[in-house]
């Protein structure tokens, strides 16, 4: 063997050393990523639409005096103090009385009762003669239009004394009610009662456009306030309009809200999550974790070797927290929920508890 054969030698086995001991340096140092993991199992997913609107009442009264009186308020009967702002009444609870003897007396309500009863047992009478053939049928029928006649009167008389009093026409809570010194005389065609009904409530929204075929009537509605965080209302949608408008590309919808409790105040700033879309018992796993490579969703998981494996799934639909996996990964797989930032396909992990 040569000299010159002898130094090709050394030179190549100190090459070959010298990448072996590189390949060493390598693989001591590449970088370990803390992960933490987490199973992917099933859960119920619901589509959601938001929206906002200002909630209010479904009924709403503001009752005035039709006559002039002396102002009574009167008692409410389950605080035994006088009614005043807030206090929840039922129908036809008289909230204000209006004391006038003059319009009283001018109804002649005693009168009126006795007309009926006279007319009434004249047609009557009427009618007794005529099965005898002792009076026409025409008898009759003018006896009995003043029957009518009577009653219509009588009627009228109990709507005039229905003016002195101040009733509350539905179930509800007192949100007006001006004050008026007591015993004093109101005058005819002043405020004195305002109610509002809002244990049922609605809410007018503007919703996008590209919501229009999501979005259907009788869809059920969550409702939530700033105020009553740990309360959800159920509400439903009842109205949506077909038309868009041209300057906000949006368009209206009605949503009735269930408020049993008045926790729902009118007026209140409320947000209505509508259920566009509902699954039960689906694969779904966090959405934050899942990124957009190469026009592909994808995920990491961790097997046993403790290195990232990339994986390309397909999704369906989502909520505020969670996004359906309709393909690429089983029930009880294994995927980084925190420390995925820093990955890469194959990147050794440290799997941390």
């Amino acid at each position: 063997m040569t000299n010159t054969t002898k130094y090709i030698g050394l030179v190549l086995l100190a090459f070959s050393l010298n990448a072996c001991n590189n390949q060493r340096m390598s693989s001591s140092s590449e970088t370990t990523t803390p992960v933490w993991l987490s199973q992917v199992t099933k859960r119920n997913i619901q589509e959601l639409a938001t929206t906002t609107g200002t909630a209010k009442a479904a009924k709403t009264v503001e009752l005035q005096s039709e006559i002039e009186g002396v102002y009574k308020l009167q008692i409410n009967p389950k605080t035994k103090r006088p009614y005043k702002l807030g206090d929840i009444v039922e129908a036809g609870a008289v909230i204000i009385r209006l004391e006038n003897k003059e319009h009283e007396n001018s109804v002649q309500i005693k009168t009126k009762e006795m007309a009926v009863d006279i007319a009434e047992k004249e047609w009557k009478g009427q009618k007794a003669v005529y099965e005898k053939g002792g009076v026409t049928e025409k008898d009759v029928l003018n006896a009995e239009s003043s029957y009518i006649n009577s009653q219509t009167d009588l009627e009228n008389a109990y709507m005039e004394l229905e003016k002195m009093t101040i009733k509350a026409p539905f179930r509800g809570v007192i949100v007006n009610l001006p004050y008026y010194t007591p015993d004093v005389k109101v005058a005819s065609g002043q405020v004195m009662l305002g109610m509002m009904d809002y244990s049922s409530m609605y809410m007018e929204v503007e919703l996008p456009e590209n919501t229009i075929d999501k979005i259907k009537e009788g869809q059920k509605v969550m409702i939530t306030n700033y105020n009553i965080k740990s309360d959800t209302l159920q509400g439903s949608v009842t109205q949506l309009s077909p038309a868009i408008n041209e300057e906000t590309r949006t368009y209206s919808g009605f949503i009735t809200i269930k408020n049993p409790e008045l926790k729902l105040r009118p007026g209140m700033f409320a947000k209505g999550e509508i259920i566009t879309l509902s699954k039960e018992n689906v694969l779904a796993i966090p959405k934050e974790v899942v990124s957009k490579r190469r026009n592909n969703t994808m995920v990491f998981t961790v097997e046993n070797n403790n290195r990232a494996t990339e994986k390309v799934i397909k999704t369906g639909i989502s909520d505020d927290k969670y996004i359906e996996v309709v393909s690429g990964l089983e029930e009880g797989d294994k995927i980084v929920t925190k420390g995925y930032e820093w990955l890469q396909n194959r990147s050794k992990v440290k799997i941390m508890k």
